[in-house]
């Protein structure tokens, strides 16, 4: 069959054009289809592609003290971020950025190159880095404002304000408790972006502006916050404490005027510091008080017609209760006395048989009403609640050492509130840190008032229990508290260490809580100081502390002094004090530190740095000795003979010890009853004349028994 020439072609061209006017029908039909089916849907779908609403975050509240100075704000601070996608350089860029930042090069690159159209460098960068970052005007690289918390007095009451993060919430403290009345409200902001992330400008097309947080007002008062740390910074270094904190309240209202705690941080740089040191232990921490908790045991016994001032005792120096012996922190006995007189000497035996007649239902019902088992309910984060021995298995050990403050841990807020109720004639209030919420204008939106929780005793016995305080400073244990001018009661407390519920040797804690004035109470200020070095006794470690404090404070606020009195700077009592190592240290610290551990320094020479000491470091003197110090080259004209070699005085009862002592002109600092186990110094050291050598003794029929429970508790 003959084939007709171009059949086949027309054919297919024929077919060509029919499939594409078939195409061309079909993208006809899906043409109208998306413009009038689906149009305004796809429309939508793209403008929001091209709309992205991005947060506005609003400032957070001022905090600021009871008379309005601010303690925090917040400032507007630069955030750094790239479009990746404009980033034309990003080794160089982010070598540039690592630096100026300090941050690794390698996370600067990752966020310049990831697969996103943004991507934070980094958030809130300081004023300085922000002007370098600008003037590279690296391409890429855009910088927004946000809000930076600032704490304009640093270290101040840092453990009371707590911090801020990155995302303006609260994280610790007043800022964590109150974050919802700081944080305000989030706003925001519906912004137009062209194809490649970059912002269209003045194509805003919604903004709803955020509301700024409101101002907490606290009850904390800067300057009395300032005393209080000062006050406690210089005992720390004079005694080279591990901890301490210094508490100041109002006992008609509850208000904490100050809490100071130490070691402490910069909430500024908050990051560089661990949790353990940021944590407000004032609150979280349980502590046994010691003698200082005897207010408490004599306001439930005169409360209960128990004792009075003048009931009569007889102490012979120890008190045993089954199984167990207690003893005096001096282990000396008053002999014939009174109630009154054994508060004012701070006798633990007169306690303890005190808390024993009390017993243990009574005992457990004044720990109670005192808010002492539970916790108090202040507005600070992390509140622990004290820590005592079941009230259905307590012994009667465990009452008889509970009376004088041992056995049993409280948080130092609690115990200035429960001694607030005292100096409150009986009333327990409350304690709080928050004050008064203002908003933009300045006005108060809400107000904390006080709030009373409970008439723990009679006002006729606080009046009675404050007169007994009063006799601590004037006569007895505490009359380094004293403060000129004004009538001062208070109670001094010396306590062994508890360290996984055991106590630990050679650990104490010192410290002193105090009611001024103590017949028109205005203040109630716990001073404690955890393990000083050397000398130990609250008396002489903490008391001076309350003392400087209150003096300050009491003019800081002016109130009028009522009394004549002088206070005596007399001789220090006969305790055994260590002395402190101050050489390489400059000559003013060194005589700051040698001053405040209790002794007098003398400086030859006129260097600027400590290059040697007399007596040496680790040496226990009389508090009060004179320490020579050499500001350049070695000791001069000190007699060199009165040093003296340390005996051995292995296996000898306390009276043969302090004989073989006192043939070389030194003296016993005893610990426990029994034979001699241990000694510091050690045997064969040259120590000067009238070192105080500590001995242990224990039992030779017994092991070191927790017999000896009043022995860790002193004035």
């Amino acid at each position: 069959m003959a084939v007709i020439p171009g059949v086949g072609l027309r054919r297919r061209i024929l077919v060509l054009f029919l499939g594409m006017v078939l195409a061309f029908c079909g993208l006809t039909g899906r043409l109208a289809y998306l413009q009038l089916v689906r149009g305004n849907q796809l429309q939508a779908e793209a403008r929001e592609n091209r709309l992205w609403d991005v947060a506005v975050q609003p400032r957070r509240g001022a905090i600021v003290d009871r008379s309005g100075r601010e303690l925090a704000i917040s400032v507007h601070a630069d955030s750094v971020y790239a479009v990746p996608g404009e980033v034309t350089d990003p080794e160089s860029t982010a070598r540039q950025l690592a630096e100026i930042l300090g941050m690794s090069y390698v996370d600067v690159y990752q966020r310049l190159t990831k697969a996103a159209s943004f991507s934070w460098i980094q958030r809130k960068v300081p004023d300085e880095a922000a002007q370098q970052i600008r003037a590279l005007d690296l391409p890429g690289i855009y910088f927004t404002q946000e809000s930076r918390r600032l704490y304009p007095k640093g270290e101040l009451a840092a453990h009371v304000l707590g911090i801020a993060g990155i995302d303006n919430q609260g994280l610790e403290g007043i800022e964590l408790v109150y974050d919802e009345v700081l944080a305000g409200v989030q706003g925001w902001i519906r912004v137009e972006y062209d194809a490649r992330g970059r912002e269209i400008p003045f194509a805003v097309q919604h903004y709803v502006e955020p509301q700024d947080g409101h101002t907490l007002e606290l009850t904390i008062d800067e300057t009395i916050q300032y005393i209080a740390e000062r006050e406690l910074d210089r005992a720390m270094l004079a005694h080279q404490a591990e901890a301490g904190y210094v508490l100041v309240m109002d006992p008609r209202t509850g208000e904490l005027l100050a809490m100071a705690v130490r070691p402490t941080f910069d909430p500024n740089r908050f990051a560089q510091y661990p949790l353990e040191i940021r944590r407000n232990r004032a609150v979280s921490d349980t502590l046994p008080p010691g003698s200082a908790f005897k207010p408490l045991t004599a306001a439930a016994a005169i409360e209960e017609g128990l004792v009075s001032p003048d009931t009569a005792f007889y102490d012979p120096g120890y008190f045993r209760v089954p199984g167990h012996t207690i003893h005096n922190w001096n282990r000396q006995g008053l002999g014939a006395t009174t109630f009154a007189e054994g508060f004012e000497q701070s006798a633990n035996t007169i306690f303890a048989r005190v808390a024993v007649d009390l017993g243990a239902e009574t005992f457990y019902r004044y720990l109670d009403a005192f808010g002492l088992t539970g916790r108090t309910g202040v507005d600070l984060p992390g509140e622990a609640a004290g820590i005592f021995p079941p009230r259905s298995q307590a012994r009667t050990v465990d009452i008889a050492v509970m009376g004088f403050g041992q056995t049993l841990t409280v948080t130092p807020l609690q115990m200035i509130t429960a001694i607030s109720a005292i100096a409150n004639d009986g009333v327990l209030m409350k304690p709080h840190i928050a004050r008064a919420v203002r908003n933009a204008d300045g006005e108060v939106i809400r107000t904390f008032d006080p709030q009373p929780v409970r008439q723990v005793v009679s006002a006729e016995t606080a009046r009675t229990v404050r007169a007994l305080m009063e006799r601590v400073v004037t006569n007895g244990t505490g009359t380094r508290a004293q403060v000129e001018g004004y009538r001062v009661g208070g109670k001094t407390g010396t306590s062994q260490k508890v360290v996984e519920g055991r106590l630990v040797p050679g650990r104490y804690i010192s410290s002193f809580i105090g009611i001024v004035p103590v017949d028109d109470p205005r203040l109630v200020i716990y001073v404690v100081i955890d393990e000083p070095k050397g000398i130990y006794y609250g008396s002489w470690v903490a008391a001076p502390v309350f003392a400087r404090v209150a003096r300050d404070v009491l003019h800081y606020l002016q109130v009028p002094a009522t009394e004549q009195n002088e206070v005596a700077d007399g001789p220090p009592p006969p305790h055994p004090a260590l002395v402190p190592n101050v050489v390489n240290l400059s000559v003013d610290e060194a005589v700051q530190i040698l001053r405040y551990a209790g002794f007098v320094p003398r400086v030859q020479g006129e260097g600027p740095q400590v290059t040697a000491q007399f007596p040496g470091a680790g040496v226990r003197v009389v508090a009060g000795t004179t320490v020579v110090v050499a500001a350049g080259g070695e000791i001069q004209g000190v007699d060199r003979q009165a040093v003296v070699t340390v005996p051995d005085l292995a296996g000898l009862d306390r009276r043969g010890a302090a004989e073989r002592l006192a043939e070389v002109g030194l003296r016993l600092d005893p610990h426990g009853d029994g034979t001699a186990v241990a000694q510091d110094p050690e045997p064969g050291r040259r120590v000067p004349a009238g070192t105080f050598v500590r001995v242990e003794f224990e039992p030779e029929d017994e092991p070191p028994a927790e017999a000896e429970d009043g022995s860790a508790t002193g004035p």
